[in-house]
C-alpha cells in the first residue's frame, strides 16, 4: 500500500470525525478507496495523542506583557480624553488612576475615579480573557510566538481562561509580576500560581500534539 496515499486518508478521517463512523466508511469506499486502505488509514487517525510541547518562561513572557501594556496605554490615552476630570477633596473611590495636587492644604486629584477606572479595569481584564479564549493569547503573545493551552494541549474553553486570570493580581504582587515570576522559576512547566489552579500552560505557538 501507499504510505503517502494511507497518510492522507488518515487526515481526511481525522479531518471528518464529527460525522457518524459508519458514514465516514460508506464515503470513503464508494469508489475512491479500499476497505484494507481505509482500515490502515483509520489505525493511524486512531492513535493516541502524543504531546510536544516546548514551555514559555519569565523572558519572552515578560516581553509579551511589555507590548500589551503599550496597548493598554494606548487604551489609557483614549480614557483620559472621554473621562478625565479633577476632583476637588481627592478621588473617595478606591478604583482610580492619576495623582492628586495639594495646594494651600487644598487637595485635589486628576485622572480617572471611581467609574471610569473600573471600567478601565474591566476592559483590561476582559481583553486577557477573551483573547486567550479565542484566539490563544493576548497581542502580546501572539506576536512574540507563544500561546495559552490546557497542560492537555487542548484549546482553552472561557472557564479556564477566567480561572488564570480573575487572579493575577496575586501574581503580580508585590511588585510588578514578582510573585508570578519566581513560581515560573520554580515550575518545570512554567506555570505561575494561576496557571497551576487552572492547568494552563504558556507554550510556543508552535507545539503541536
Amino acid at each position: 500500500m501507499d504510505e503517502d496515499r494511507i497518510n492522507k486518508i488518515a487526515n481526511w478521517i481525522k479531518a471528518n470525525k464529527n460525522y457518524p463512523a459508519e458514514e465516514i466508511r460508506q464515503s470513503a469506499l464508494e469508489g475512491w478507496t479500499s476497505e484494507e486502505e481505509f482500515d490502515a488509514a483509520l489505525e493511524i487517525a486512531n492513535k493516541p495523542v502524543i504531546m510536544a510541547l516546548e514551555y514559555k518562561g519569565v523572558g519572552i513572557r515578560f516581553l509579551a506583557l511589555i507590548i500589551d501594556t503599550i496597548l493598554f496605554g494606548i487604551l489609557f490615552s483614549q480614557f483620559m480624553k472621554l473621562f478625565w476630570a479633577s476632583y476637588i477633596g481627592g478621588c473617595s473611590s478606591s478604583a482610580s488612576i492619576g495623582s492628586s495636587i495639594t495646594v494651600m492644604w487644598n487637595k485635589t486629584f486628576y485622572g480617572l475615579c471611581g467609574f471610569s477606572a473600573q471600567l478601565y479595569f474591566l476592559v483590561i481584564f476582559t481583553y486577557y480573557v477573551l483573547f486567550e479564549w479565542k484566539f490563544g493569547g493576548t497581542i502580546g503573545k501572539l506576536i512574540t510566538g507563544m500561546r495559552v493551552m490546557k497542560s492537555t494541549g487542548e484549546p482553552l474553553d472561557l472557564k479556564d481562561s477566567l480561572i488564570r486570570n480573575i487572579m493575577r493580581i496575586i501574581d503580580f504582587l508585590p511588585f510588578f509580576y514578582l510573585a508570578g515570576s519566581i513560581s515560573i522559576w520554580n515550575s518545570k512547566t512554567k506555570q505561575r500560581i494561576w496557571d497551576r489552579l487552572a492547568k494552563t500552560v504558556v507554550v510556543s505557538k508552535y507545539s503541536n500534539k
